[in-house]
Formats: C-alpha cells, sequence, structure tokens
C-alpha cells in the first residue's frame, strides 16, 4: 500500500464542528476472538474562540471561560492501536485531525526529578487546598473543570510530580505517559496492551561494558521501535513500568469489566528535561501532552528475523543453495482517504498502510543509529510470487487483525523522528540516487546502480529544434543549459528494468518512468525515446507505442518508501 497522509477517525464526529479529546477513559475488550482493546475517548465541541484563549492563556494562572456547549460532550470507543495519535487536547474536525493541541505553545520543565520518592499515584477528582493569586486559602480538585473542563464522573489517574517551579507539582496522565513511552506506535500499543507476553518472546542480551543491547527484533519491528524496545527489556525501571500496564488491566481480563485508572510509570529513574504543552493551574501545571524527553537510551544493535539485506558476497553462498520465499505480503486495493474504524477487524496478511507522525519525541536519539551486524550469507531468495487480494478496501483497521474473510485494510502509527523525514521527495536526481542504492543493499533479490551512457542523447534530452533556439530540452535557453536525464538500472529476476527521471525546472513536476527493455540496442531506443518524450514535454502519456513502462509520482515521504515503490512497480510487471 502507499502513504497516505490524511488520518480520520470514523467514530468521531462528522458534523463541521471542532472536537477537543478532554480525555482518554476506560479500556475495555471488544474483539474477543483476538484480544483486540478499545480505549474510550472523551469529546466536547469547542469554539474557534475558546482555542484561541487557551493559545495564548497557556502560561497564565487564569481561568478559561467554558463553552455552554461543553454539555454535548460525548464519548466513543477506538481501537488502542490508534492511541499514538489520541492526544488529550488535540482538535478534530469531520474525524480528521486539525491540530495536536489546542495549546499552540510548548514549556520546558528543566531537572525534572523522576524518582520513586518525588512521584505519587493521584487521580484527576483528588480534593486538595492550595492558595489562590490573592494568597487565600482555598478548596477545590486537582484539575479544576473552570481551567480545562475534565468530566469529574470520569476520573483519569495521573503521576503528581514535585518540582521547584510548581509547588503543587507537575500534573501527567498515566495514559500520556504510556502513549508517548510505551505505545508511540500502533505495534507497541498492542505489545503494551493486548499482547503483553509477545515481548518474552524477543530475544537479547546486554553489553554492560559497552552500554550496548543487542536484540533478535522480530521483522514487523521498525528501528526506531528497536530502541524502544531495548530500554524496556534491558532497563528494570523501564520493565517494571511496562508490566504495571498489564496488571492494570489484570482487573478487566478478572472481572470482565472496564478499567478507567491505568497504572505505569516512567521507564527511567534520573534527571531529565521535558518539552510539554499543557495549562498552569494556580501552583502547579497540568500537563496534556509530553513532546519531548532527554533521558537516555542504550545503543542498539539489530540482528533481525528474516533479514533482507544483501550479504557480504564473499561469504554468501550460490542462488542454487538458497531456499525461495514470497517475499511480499499481499496488498489490497483501497480507494482514497479511507477512514479508520474500529467496528471491524482487518485482514491479518495483509500489508498495512503506514501512516507516519514525524516528531522528534526522544532527544537522546538524535545521533544514534542502529548497529547492524555484517550479513554473512542469505539462506533465502524470492520466489517472484506476489499473491493480491481482489477485494477492495472499505475502511481502515488497526486492530490485531483477522484471517477471515474481510474489506477492512489494516494501518499502522509510526513515529518517525523529524531527521529522517522529508516532506515529500523532490524529484530530484539526489533522491533517486539514494533510493536506487537502498533497493541495491536492502533487497537481496536486487542488483542495481546508476548508469551513464556516455552519449549526448542519452545522459541529456536530445534536441529538437536547432541549439540556439529555445527549446523545452534546455533547462535554461538563456544560459543554454542541458535538461539532464537519469537512469537507474535495475536486474531483477534475470530481467533489466530502467527507471528513468527528468530534470526538473523549479516550477515542474514529472513523473518517474520504469521499462522493461528487452533490446541490447539500449543507446538508440532511449535517443529515440527521449526524442518524442521532449516533443511531449516530458509527458509520459502523450507518448505512443511504448510498451513495458510504468510511471509514478513522488508523493512518497522518505527514501525507503521511494524504494519500496520501485520494487513494487518492478515485481508486478506483466511477465
Amino acid at each position: 500500500m502507499t502513504q497516505q497522509p490524511i488520518i480520520e477517525i470514523a467514530e468521531f464526529p462528522h458534523d463541521n464542528r471542532l472536537w477537543r479529546i478532554d480525555s482518554l477513559g476506560t479500556i475495555s475488550s471488544k474483539l474477543g476472538n483476538n484480544n483486540n482493546l478499545m480505549i474510550e475517548v472523551n469529546l466536547r465541541p469547542v469554539s474557534q474562540s475558546t482555542l484561541n484563549q487557551f493559545a495564548s492563556s497557556y502560561y497564565q494562572d487564569k481561568k478559561i471561560t467554558i463553552d455552554k456547549n461543553w454539555q454535548q460532550r460525548i464519548s466513543c470507543q477506538v481501537n488502542i492501536g490508534q492511541l499514538p495519535i489520541l492526544i488529550v487536547g488535540s482538535i478534530w474536525k469531520n474525524g480528521r485531525l486539525e491540530s495536536y493541541n489546542a495549546i499552540s505553545q510548548t514549556v520546558s520543565v528543566q531537572n525534572v526529578n523522576i524518582t520513586k520518592q518525588n512521584i505519587q499515584f493521584v487521580d484527576s477528582n483528588k480534593k486538595i487546598k492550595y492558595f489562590d493569586r490573592y494568597n487565600q486559602e482555598k478548596d477545590g480538585r486537582l484539575i479544576p473543570f473552570s481551567y480545562f473542563g475534565l468530566d469529574y464522573s470520569k476520573p483519569i489517574s495521573c503521576l503528581q510530580i514535585q518540582h521547584d517551579d510548581y509547588i503543587d507539582g507537575i500534573i501527567i496522565p498515566v495514559t500520556e505517559i504510556i502513549r508517548f513511552y510505551y505505545a508511540c506506535s500502533t505495534r507497541l500499543a498492542h505489545l503494551a496492551f493486548s499482547s503483553p507476553h509477545e515481548i518474552s518472546k524477543i530475544y537479547y542480551s546486554v553489553d554492560e561494558e559497552n552500554h550496548k543491547v543487542t536484540l533478535k527484533l522480530p521483522q514487523k519491528y521498525t528501528d526506531n521501535e528497536a530502541f524502544i524496545l531495548a530500554r524496556i527489556l534491558s532497563n528494570e525501571t523501564a520493565f517494571a513500568g511496562f508490566e504495571k500496564i498489564r496488571n492494570s488491566l489484570m482487573k478487566l481480563g478478572i472481572n470482565s469489566k472496564a478499567t478507567s485508572l491505568l497504572e505505569s510509570h516512567f521507564p527511567f529513574t534520573s534527571l531529565t528535561n521535558l518539552t510539554v504543552r499543557g495549562i498552569k493551574i494556580h501552583e502547579r501545571f497540568f500537563v496534556t501532552e509530553i513532546c519531548s524527553c532527554s533521558a537516555p537510551f542504550p545503543n542498539v544493535i539489530v540482528d533481525r528475523d528474516n533479514d533482507g539485506r544483501k550479504a557480504n558476497k564473499e561469504t554468501d553462498i550460490s542462488d542454487e543453495d538458497k531456499q525461495t520465499y514470497q517475499r511480499e505480503q499481499p496488498t489490497a486495493g483501497q480507494k482514497d482517504n479511507l477512514a479508520i474504524q474500529s467496528e471491524e477487524e482487518s485482514a491479518a496478511y495483509t500489508k498495512p498502510l503506514q501512516f507516519t507522525l514525524n516528531k522528534d519525541c526522544f532527544l537522546d536519539l538524535a545521533n544514534k543509529e542502529i548497529e547492524k551486524p555484517e550479513k554473512p550469507f542469505n539462506q533465502y531468495k524470492s520466489s517472484y510470487r506476489i499473491v493480491n487480494i481482489e477485494t477492495s478496501a472499505t475502511g481502515l483497521g488497526t486492530d490485531l487483525g483477522t484471517t477471515g474473510r474481510t474489506t477492512i485494510a489494516p494501518s499502522t502509527l509510526n513515529i518517525l523522528p523529524e531527521k529522517q523525514h522529508r516532506e515529500v521527495l523532490a524529484a530530484t536526481f539526489e533522491n533517486s540516487d539514494l533510493a536506487i542504492k537502498y533497493l541495491n543493499e536492502h533487497y537481496a533479490d536486487i542488483q542495481a546502480a546508476i548508469h551513464l551512457f556516455n552519449n549526448e542523447n542519452c545522459d541529456f534530452v536530445p534536441f529538437i529544434a536547432p541549439r540556439n533556439k529555445a527549446q523545452w530540452s534546455y533547462l535554461d535557453s538563456k544560459s543554454k543549459t542541458r535538461r539532464k536525464v537519469l537512469f537507474g538500472k535495475i536486474e531483477y529476476c534475470g530481467k533489466t528494468f530502467w527507471l528513468i527521471e527528468i530534470q526538473a525546472r523549479d516550477n515542474e513536476h514529472f513523473v518517474t518512468a520504469i521499462l522493461h527493455l528487452d533490446t541490447n540496442n539500449e543507446i538508440d531506443y532511449f535517443a529515440n525515446l527521449l526524442h518524442e518524450l521532449a516533443k511531449n514535454k516530458g509527458i509520459w502519456g502523450k507518448l505512443v507505442g511504448v510498451q513495458n513502462m510504468k510511471t509514478f509520482k513522488h508523493t512518497h515521504t522518505d527514501i525507503k518508501s521511494y524504494a519500496e515503490k520501485i520494487y513494487t512497480k518492478i515485481i508486478n510487471f506483466k511477465k
């Protein structure tokens, strides 16, 4: 499946109004056959004027004017796999995320001392005494309704952290601790809530001297998830916090009742710096979202199951000695912009649609990369067989999946650090060059390289008029700068494919083409092809009689997805 940039939740209101997530409530079981869990989301309609007050008043000891329509607040159940995007304070319209938080500005809290002695477990309805701005002692709840409008009938569990800047502490909902530290992706959310026993199946070892953790990582987990898993497995405090989630859910399994007072704690004990969004309430600070944390992670070495990287050529075994396997999961067709729904289960063995949440959450990972041991040989080779599902998807799901018949396609939410993210890759030769290199390094059944013909009618767009005339073949006619052509030569399953990209001006956008060519006279073929393309100003769709060609737009979000798109195009060529 391709990347889909728009996140839409089917269960959220679709009435053209703005809705804010006030809190996350009870955890319950709905899809019982595979223990998929649901989380209650409490929303309320808000006006733009209220949002403006939150944006400007977050740092002040000041009440917010409450919309009268707070009485219209609702609750809905969504799959726990959506937890990474369920941020308290986030704004939604017609089921789509409008803003990550009503509170647009962030607060940096330095030297937060994370120790057992410095933190206590409380619920949001806790009665406290405090001094108001006039130094008058008052009685009230920990989170007064006049500041954020929580529903008193649905208290939430929180951690209250002592801090010098706030006499009554920093208040963080436990669900936010879990979402940020333990369940920041769909896969990790299911690991923490639906199947915590699965973590015991991940083999690991710890090198205390070099502060490294080696993981035998299942293929489904990403490199970014590997850091989270390594900290949970190698750190007693982190593992205890992970276990507390399961223990608080034991009530659900024993009593068959929903539970709202979840338990967990920070996955470390040390001083840390936090960047948060929230509201100052007298001498305390209520956190609606943790944006980043400076706490350390271990260095990680990943030895993957079913590692698809290429092996060392000097030590690899011959293709005749390798076993065949089906590389790709089947992919379901889909309509554009499908909503994520929680009523029906998704197909368990279909390749999921990826939603990428681009955030620099963990500052310690800014300069860390996963280490990967050299692969001595490949035991398997691709069987080149792809199974397609003919039924088009009618919706998306973030559940664990079903093996039965369904028209719901799976999807996952993943955190990707900003440094690894590109909004939409420009159609530049640099990106295609990187994608070709990625294919060659990570796909065992591919040989790929950039190819230069050393022929001006292939390395440049051919002229279609005298050289002294302005024409499309020039990137810049005034300076007589020729328009270049990039060729990527890709060998797959005994066949040769060519990726072709035309250099574009700043205001131009061309598709990239992939051709399968049987002829050995590539120079003449491509010279004629590019001449016709120049006549049609780079529009591949206007070429007549070109067979075995596919095109695609540059809508991918990173080099990996670009390479995956190229690979998918190649393996699905008509045999």
